[in-house]
């Protein structure tokens, strides 16, 4: 007895045709389909129906669930994916439309000529067609009763299949511009020259003048009497100059800790020709807050040392003329570092790139 399964949408429809080779089990209610005979779909707006067999019909159905994979999720399937010998084939073509294309096994007409190939069928399903086609082979798989042996498996597809929509070279043009744009504006900030940062000076302490504290006496003072003066008094010390730390044992402290950390961060290279020698200045909790080069040649380059990635940072958050120790810092061409004390009465603290240690 013939048995017949429609999975019918309004705009496909899908018939089978077979029949039932054990026992009528009717789990149910329905005969099992187990053999199938004749496949065919049916779209609107096409008169033709495609038909096939049993070979014809698993082949659309792993084709049309792949294609759909792709289709949603932007990704396309490797070659390794594909199957060569598939009767069914899905592709896009222009106006978002697909194309359903079934090749023909080859017929034989006779044992002198070779097999011929009639031509392939090709249809043109819009998106709502493929869906709907998606849909009823979704009801087909769902149906215990109707060739239950036969399942899809889908592997999901990485990302890594994604195609780029521009060339890594051009996607890679503005992270490059980016990086270059910032490198050329640290270039010119570390030219810039260091401002001048002076304390502002108590109102109290300002040299007392007679032109500017004592008003000019309107009568003639008595004879024999000087005229009223104001003796200027002495400008006070220059506030801008940090103190120095004296302290021995603190001093030792803090060579030792500067030594660490420009081992650590320190990786000589080939470029450094010549010994790179500058004075740091060192706050009491170790912190790197200013930096000069002593270098006697022209030109040198401070980014071939550790110095501007162990400046302290952010600018302006340190206490104004706090105590330093200056230590002589030397990095030589063989890998070599030395630290050395500096006079406690050396000139101001060194000078940092864009910034001061009395800013710092």
């Amino acid at each position: 007895m013939t048995i017949e399964r429609q999975y019918s949408l309004p705009n496909c429809k899908l018939i089978l045709q077979g029949y039932n080779t054990g026992s009528d089990g009717k789990s149910d209610g329905r005969a099992s389909l187990n053999v199938l005979m004749n496949a065919e779909c049916h779209f609107v707006g096409h008169p033709q129906p495609i038909t096939g067999g049993r070979e014809f019909f698993e082949s659309l159905v792993r084709q049309v669930s792949r294609y759909v994979q792709g289709f949603l999720s932007g990704l396309s399937a490797p070659e390794s994916f594909r199957q060569q010998s598939e009767l069914v084939a899905l592709h896009p073509i222009a106006g978002e439309l697909h194309q359903l294309t079934v090749h023909q096994p080859p017929q034989e007409h006779s044992s002198d000529e070779s097999p011929l190939a009639p031509p392939p069928v090709q249809v043109n399903l819009t998106t709502v067609q493929l869906f709907d086609l998606i849909e009823a082979v979704d009801q087909f798989l769902a149906d215990s009763q109707t060739l239950p042996e036969l399942s899809i498996q889908l592997q999901p597809l990485s990302k890594r299949y994604l195609k780029p929509e521009q060339p890594i070279v051009q996607r890679a043009v503005p992270a490059a511009i980016g990086i270059s744009s910032l490198a050329l504006t640290a270039l010119a900030l570390f030219a810039l020259p260091i401002p001048d940062i002076k304390r502002p000076e108590d109102p109290k302490l300002q040299p007392q003048t007679q032109s500017s504290t004592v008003p000019t006496p309107t009568n003639t003072p008595p004879q024999g009497s000087s005229p009223q003066t104001t003796v200027p008094q002495p400008l006070p010390p220059n506030l801008s100059s940090p103190p120095p730390i004296t302290n021995p044992q603190e001093l030792q402290d803090l060579k030792a800790q500067l030594s660490e950390k420009l081992i650590k961060a320190w990786i000589p290279t080939a470029s450094v020709k010549t010994p790179l020698i500058y004075r740091v200045s060192v706050a009491k909790d170790g912190a790197i807050v200013g930096y000069k080069s002593l270098n006697p040649e022209p030109g040198t380059e401070t980014k071939q040392t550790p110095l501007p990635d162990l400046l302290y940072k952010p600018v302006g958050s340190r206490q104004i003329n706090e105590p330093l120790a200056n230590f002589q810092v030397t990095f030589n061409p063989d890998g070599n570092l030395e630290v050395s004390n500096l006079p406690s009465n050396t000139e101001a603290s060194p000078q940092t790139s864009p910034k001061t240690p009395a800013s710092n």
